[in-house]
């Protein structure tokens, strides 16, 4: 039996109709460039907000910097056919999620796709995929047809982004993130093996591809809260590799513990910029 949302519930229930800001706002695009980085239009007082993503890349230690841009001159191409990707697979799972159970995936891409409607069947009822199911969420797109949450910590400093899921699985509220990559994630730090092995550095790499996973639910489930009025029981990340198809749960009581982890990297961005570190969209 398909349980349905019961759009009485606590944790479904918008915010008032969509203010008069609101209306003129997305007259213009939601995802804009400032500085060559992602933002979003906002109705906050301080306006455009940084993406999430932004945020995260910008935070980065030095060292990783460095050696993503080293990595990326090594490997020409790869960054951006990873990309063409995840564009791919996220498209797919828009279209099914909102009824299409036949999306067309580029061959090439079948591997990825293969193991993902199994894990998307689990969700029972969907209110976002990639952007809103239920009308009174529709205010949260823009002209582009792109969709965003915002939100901002206790000194007004903000952030958006575009969650990938929102939906009903095992009869719980359930914020998910999906992902491609040509090798697994993995929750645990590699300690039981050596140091430097082939199989060392994809679980190093699958672990920190994790964690910045959690950033991002992290910054999306606060910004759920503040935008959307509803706050999901759990999370989840989907995980679609050409071997198989992972998934990771997130407990609500490990999300509230990420937030102090993300207010504390907004926090370290907006100082960057108050340092003269970063940019000032207020130049642009």
């Amino acid at each position: 039996m398909v349980a349905k949302v019961n759009k009485a519930d606590p944790w479904i229930q918008a915010k008032d109709e969509q203010p008069e800001m609101m209306r003129d706002l997305n007259r213009t695009a939601a995802r804009i460039t400032l500085n060559g980085k992602r933002h979003y239009t906002t109705p906050l007082p301080t306006g455009p907000a940084p993406s999430v993503t932004t945020i995260i890349s910008e935070t980065a230690s030095e060292a990783n910097k460095r050696k993503l841009e080293m990595w990326s001159k090594a490997n020409p191409g790869v960054k951006e056919a990873a990309a063409e990707r995840g564009t791919a697979i996220h498209y797919g799972m828009e279209q099914y999620l909102k009824g299409n159970k036949n999306p067309e995936i580029p061959e090439d891409y079948t591997d990825f796709w293969s193991g993902m409607p199994p894990i998307l069947d689990q969700f029972q009822e969907v209110l976002w995929a990639e952007s809103p199911v239920l009308d009174k969420f529709k205010f949260t797109i823009g002209a582009d047809d792109v969709a965003r949450v915002w939100g901002c910590d206790g000194e007004g400093r903000a952030w958006a982004g575009a969650p990938d899921i929102i939906g009903v699985a095992n009869n719980k509220l359930t914020l998910a993130d999906l992902k491609t990559s040509v090798k697994p994630y993995s929750r645990k730090w590699p300690k039981d093996l050596d140091k430097g092995s082939p199989e060392w550095r994809d679980l190093l790499g699958g672990n920190m591809k994790f964690k910045k996973t959690c950033k991002q639910l992290a910054a999306y489930d606060i910004a759920i809260q503040q935008t959307l009025g509803m706050k999901v029981q759990q999370a989840a990340i989907l995980v679609s590799t050409p071997m198989r198809t992972q998934i990771f749960k997130i407990s609500r009581r490990f999300l509230d513990i990420l937030h102090e982890d993300w207010y504390k990297i907004v926090a370290e961005y907006y100082e960057q910029i108050e340092n003269g570190n970063g940019y000032d969209p207020d130049l642009i």
